[in-house]
């Protein structure tokens, strides 16, 4: 008999409210492999020769349409760009990878209830 060793990934999501928009609400998650934005508008350079699949949680899939950049307003109020992000047109809030941003270099600190997060020097 063979097995095969296969990796699942999980997405977690959790919102609350209808308060305005989503479309500029930008989610933390570990679970997840790569930065994903729905919006078209959002990125400053996009990539569209760019073409993939993500699965979610729930078995579903949906088709990557191109990877760019994006540019965010951060809490004091500058302006970075985030880059490596899939346009994924079918998605309804906008998720930053934790892993990514580790990868790049970011420390990420939890504790109590909040994260805190920056570039490492």
């Amino acid at each position: 008999m063979e097995q095969k060793d296969e990796k699942f990934e999980t997405m977690l999501l959790a919102c609350g409210g209808n308060e305005g928009s989503q479309e500029n609400t930008w989610y933390l998650d570990i679970g997840v492999s790569n930065h994903m934005c729905g919006k078209r508008s959002t990125f400053m350079d996009l990539h569209e020769s760019v073409s993939d699949n993500v699965s979610f949680g729930d078995n579903s899939k949906t088709h990557v349409k191109g990877k760019g950049k994006i540019l965010i307003r951060v809490k004091d109020g500058r302006h970075e760009f985030i880059s490596n992000v899939y346009y994924v047109p079918n998605m309804k809030n906008n998720i930053l990878s934790l892993g990514q941003l580790l990868e790049k270099g970011y420390d990420i600190h939890m504790k109590d209830s909040s994260l805190s997060m920056g570039e490492t020097i």
